[in-house]
């Protein structure tokens, strides 16, 4: 009875420790058999970037108020782009500095007033100036970099200098 006991033991450490073995071999194969990318060695062309992912070139890396003092427009002052600065405007700009940019939103009787977008503080500022404190923000005011592109920032800038002539 004994032996059968001590038999049966063995057979189930003997199963189990085979498994182990096994699954061990399995994940040490497996890694030894996966792609390693090895920087500056693979060929990023053949490698599909993530959706949603921004290049490096042609983005915005400059992140030096200073360097965007004296940047120009890149985009038109368009019908089009306008209307596309306007729609955003009204999404992220409108609760704190209303509808017509006075600073007279819904939210600012919580908060420090907003500046007036119309008044000439504002639009004496360059445009590359307006770029920058709506993807960086200020004193204030959020950034909205990770929000609103930079092609849109242009757009919402393009708007901003509307709401003068309004």
């Amino acid at each position: 009875m004994k032996w059968v006991f001590l038999l049966c033991v063995l057979v189930v450490a003997g199963v189990g420790g085979l498994t182990g073995l096994v699954a061990g071999y399995r994940w040490l194969t497996s890694m030894q058999a996966d792609v390693k990318l090895v920087p500056g060695e693979a060929d990023l062309a053949r490698i599909t970037p993530p959706t949603g992912t921004v290049p490096r070139q042609g983005g915005e890396l400059v992140v030096e108020r200073a360097a965007y003092a004296n940047r120009k427009n890149p985009i038109p002052r368009t019908r089009e782009s306008v209307l596309r600065g306007e729609a955003l405007y009204k999404i992220y700009c409108t609760p704190c500095h209303g509808a017509g940019g006075k600073g007279d939103g819904p939210v600012t009787p919580r908060f420090i007033p907003p500046p007036d977008l119309t008044g000439p503080q504002i639009q004496g500022r360059t445009d590359g100036h307006l770029s920058y404190y709506i993807g960086y923000g200020g004193a204030i005011m959020p950034a909205y970099g990770e929000a609103v592109s930079v092609t849109e920032r242009w757009d919402l800038v393009n708007y901003i200098r509307t709401l003068a002539l309004k």
